[in-house]
């Protein structure tokens, strides 16, 4: 089993936040409306905000996903499980 990497969402002043909310939801599988808000006002106040922990192969598709809709994403090593 591979170690788990976390996607992180970077805030931007591009998008909208409504916009945000529906990329999360549309890219990660399985994410509601008030995970998805709580992610975009985390990551707007704080500067960023872990989407999801999962593997590697995973979080890159997250990753790529949102970057492909706009969205500043990173991914990175985390402690703990998926």
């Amino acid at each position: 089993m591979s170690p788990p990497f976390r996607v992180v969402l970077h805030n931007d002043n591009e998008n909208r936040r409504e916009y945000v909310v529906q990329v999360l939801m549309k890219v990660i599988p399985g994410m509601t409306v008030d995970n998805a808000v709580n992610i975009m006002q985390e990551a707007h106040v704080n500067g960023m905000a872990v989407v999801i922990v999962c593997s590697q192969p995973e979080a890159e598709e997250h990753c790529t996903a949102l970057r492909g809709n706009g969205l500043r994403s990173s991914i990175e090593p985390a402690s703990g499980g998926c």
